[in-house]
C-alpha cells in the first residue's frame, strides 16, 4: 500500500499532523507513507520516522509564480507515476486539492470545509470535529478506522549542544506582533529567578540580554540545533508560535502565553503543556496587529510576571 499525506505548511500545523503519520504506520506497517510540503519544512518532516519520501514545493512568494507553476506540474507528474492507494489532503486549499484530485489515487480524502474550491477534488470528505485544531487531522485516522494517539509525534531528542544543564528555553518572538509578550517582562522574569539559567532563542525585534544567568542564542540556527536545545531543556516559555509546538511534541514542559489567539483552538498538544491567558474582553481577536486603540495589547500586558513565574514553577516541579 502507498499513502500520500499533503500538508504544505506551517511549522506548528505540520508538527500536529505527525501523529497521523504515526497512526498510519502502526495500522499499515508494510505501507509506504510519503508527504508533500513546502521546501522550508522538508527537514522538519525528515525527523518523522514513518515518512519514506518527501516531495517539496517552493513557495510562490519566494520562488515567483512561473517557476512555482513549473515545479508544481513536475511534482504532479511524479505523484501520478507512484499510483498511490490513498491520498490525504490535510491542508484543504486549492493547490493541495489539485494535487489530491489529479493524483490518480484510488481514494482521495479531504475535509468538508476545504477552502478555495478544494472540496471539488475529493472523492471522500471528512466532517471536521470541534477544536483543538489537531482534531481536524486526527479525524482522518478515525475515518480510516484507526484510533489516534494525539501525543505520538515520534520526534527524536537530539544530543545536547549547550555546555549548560537545567536551563529554561525562552522564545519571546512570533510572526504576529500581537502575540509578543512585552520583552521587559521576560527580562524581569530572568532577574527574579537568578537560580535558573535561561536560553533565549528566536528571530525578531532586538532587545538587550545582559544578565549572567541568560544565554543569547537568538538568530538563525539550524533545525537540529533548535531541536537539541529545546529537547534537553528543563522547560520552555513561549508565545503562540512554532517552537512552542516543537517543545510540546518533544515532551519538554511548555508554558505558552496566549493573547490574540484562542488556546482552545491553537494550543500546542503535549502531556506537559500549561497555558496562560488574560481575561481581556477583546481576546481572542485573531488579528496580527492589535486594533484596540484605547488599551493596546491589553490581552498580553495584563498577564503579569508573577502569574507566569507561578505557572512555570508548577510546571517544572511537576
Amino acid at each position: 500500500m502507498k499513502i500520500l499525506i499533503i500538508k504544505l505548511s506551517s511549522f506548528g500545523d505540520i508538527i500536529q499532523c505527525f501523529p497521523v503519520a504515526s497512526g498510519l504506520a502502526k495500522k499499515f506497517p508494510s505501507a509506504r507513507i510519503d508527504w508533500v510540503s513546502y521546501d522550508n519544512y522538508r527537514e522538519l518532516i525528515s525527523y518523522q520516522p514513518a515518512i519514506s519520501r518527501i516531495y517539496s514545493l517552493p513557495h510562490y512568494a519566494s520562488a515567483g509564480i512561473f517557476p512555482s507553476v513549473v515545479h508544481y506540474l513536475k511534482l504532479l507528474y511524479e505523484i501520478k507515476k507512484e499510483d498511490y492507494d490513498i491520498v490525504l489532503d490535510l491542508q484543504g486549499l486549492f493547490r493541495s486539492g489539485i494535487l489530491c484530485g489529479l493524483s490518480g489515487a484510488k481514494r482521495k480524502i479531504g475535509p468538508w470545509n476545504g477552502r478555495e474550491g478544494s472540496v471539488f477534488f475529493y472523492r471522500e470528505r471528512i466532517m471536521p470535529p470541534p477544536p483543538p485544531a489537531q482534531e481536524r487531522y486526527l479525524e482522518f485516522l478515525r475515518y480510516l478506522g484507526i484510533e489516534p494517539d494525539p501525543y505520538e509525534f515520534n520526534l527524536p531528542v537530539l544530543p545536547q549542544v549547550l555546555n549548560v544543564k537545567n536551563y529554561i528555553v525562552v522564545h519571546p518572538y512570533s510572526r504576529w506582533r500581537s502575540k509578543i509578550w512585552p520583552w521587559r517582562n521576560y527580562l524581569e522574569l530572568t532577574k527574579r529567578l537568578p537560580e535558573y539559567q535561561f536560553v533565549f532563542i528566536g528571530i525578531g525585534p532586538w532587545f538587550p540580554i545582559n544578565d549572567s544567568n541568560c544565554i543569547d542564542c537568538r538568530g538563525e540556527i539550524p533545525l537540529n540545533v533548535l531541536m537539541a536545545i529545546i529537547g534537553n531543556a528543563q522547560a520552555t516559555i513561549s508565545g503562540d508560535s512554532g517552537p512552542a509546538h516543537l517543545s510540546a511534541a518533544l515532551g519538554c514542559p511548555t508554558l505558552v502565553i496566549f493573547g490574540p489567539t484562542d488556546p482552545s483552538e491553537a494550543r500546542p498538544i503535549g502531556k506537559k503543556v500549561f497555558v496562560v491567558q488574560s481575561n481581556a474582553p477583546c481576546s481572542p481577536c485573531w488579528h496580527d496587529i492589535c486594533l484596540n486603540k484605547k488599551y493596546p495589547m491589553c490581552c498580553l500586558s495584563e498577564i503579569s510576571v508573577d502569574v507566569v513565574i507561578k505557572k512555570l514553577m508548577i510546571l517544572i516541579k511537576n
